[in-house]
């Protein structure tokens, strides 16, 4: 009865939550000229300083079923839950600072403890001496790959790649910040065409030898336009003609990721849009992430978008495979379509996948999220 009960009030919460969707679209449907006005922004000195506040949340419903293949796990929780705020403190000097609620009310294990951790998750400021040459320090995203780097807020399908991040638990002693470190970084783009990110961080503070810092470097080459903010974007419904081609190289004693990734997000014609990514890394955590073994990780995922009615059909899939022979290889594909109602600021997803994994039965994930982001 229980577990009839709490799916009973996942559905309501979800019914509740489109109707909130519904009833936004309607109200930015009937005042056009401010959809894309941040809300909360304010001012200063000639317009040389300013400062926007905004917001992420990603309420999610999930079905997962159990690794023993009997029954599943029904979720209804906030994916992300995040405070934003940015702006400019001279003209060449900015900052962003961004809290999370990762997975807030989420269930790991049948009527275990809900997720509720509240925490900084982003904070850096960044000097654009001018576009060659910028840096950036804080905690910050490290760009192992186009799909780290990437905006929770402008993904393609529900989420990042599963196994994007897989050097983030061993590294940093906050599991939920993933993908972030502490450090230093210059960036820069050289005539709009040639990227490169070069950093100096903190890495992991449980290596006890000799403790070398974290070191990691990316270049890309845009044929076409660059993507030139410091968050990668998933998708920009064809806005932009981007085609990027990366490498990238992370580094901490013996410990090391190596990716190469292509990005290509193009306008059609008649006003739809393609997108498609492809991501490779090789990591091998040596003694410095000991509980990282040697493997290689795939992530590819693509998507088609159709302007008249706003609906993107998309599919993932990623993988990744064991040197050692012992180990039990995993993947996982999913497919869905995407309702981009205010494109990012305010969308749905739905995606059906399944999870495989060598000598373990195979496993069935329904996940369906409402996006709201205003900054």
């Amino acid at each position: 009865m229980e577990g009839k009960t709490r799916m009973r009030i996942a559905r309501l919460n979800f019914c509740l939550g489109i109707f909130f969707v519904y009833c936004l679209q309607q109200m930015y449907a009937s005042d056009p000229p401010r959809k894309y006005t941040p809300p909360w922004k304010f001012t200063m000195n000639e317009g040389k300083t300013s400062v926007t506040f905004g917001f992420l949340a990603q309420p999610q419903f999930e079905s997962l079923e159990n690794v023993s293949g009997n029954g599943s796990l029904e979720n209804f929780f906030l994916r992300r839950f995040r405070f934003i705020a940015g702006g400019k403190i001279t003209p060449k000097l900015s900052f962003f600072v961004e809290s999370d609620a990762a997975n807030l009310g989420k269930q790991l294990t049948a009527g275990g403890e809900r997720m509720h951790d509240f925490f900084l998750q982003d904070a850096y400021l960044n000097y654009a001496f001018r576009p060659e040459f910028q840096l950036d320090a804080g905690i910050m995203l490290l760009p192992v790959s186009h799909n780290t780097q990437q905006s929770a807020a402008s993904l393609l399908p529900v989420d990042y790649g599963p196994y994007s991040f897989l050097a983030s638990n061993p590294t940093l002693p906050t599991y939920q910040k993933y993908g972030r470190d502490y450090g230093l970084q210059a960036r820069g783009y050289i005539k709009k065409h040639f990227e490169y990110r070069m950093g100096i961080y903190r890495g992991n503070t449980d290596y006890h030898g000799d403790f070398p810092f974290r070191y990691l470097a990316r270049f890309v080459w845009y044929p076409l336009e660059a993507d030139t903010g410091f968050f990668y974007t998933g998708t920009t419904h064809g806005q932009k003609k981007i085609l990027g081609i990366g490498a990238s190289f992370d580094r901490q004693g013996n410990y090391s990721a190596n990716a190469v990734d292509v990005f290509f997000d193009h306008p059609l014609p008649n006003g739809d849009a393609v997108t498609a990514q492809a991501d490779f890394i090789h990591y091998d955590g040596g003694t410095v992430l000991k509980y990282l073994p040697q493997q290689n990780a795939w992530m590819l995922e693509g998507s088609y978008y159709n302007k008249k009615t706003r609906l993107g059909p998309y599919m993932q899939f990623a993988s990744r495979d064991f040197t050692n022979p012992n180990s039990f290889d995993d993947k996982k594909v999913q497919g869905g379509i995407a309702y981009w109602i205010l494109k990012h600021k305010l969308n749905i997803k739905a995606g059906f996948g399944r999870l495989l994994k060598d000598n373990s039965p195979d496993r069935t994930q329904i996940v369906v999220q409402t996006q709201f982001f205003y900054y």
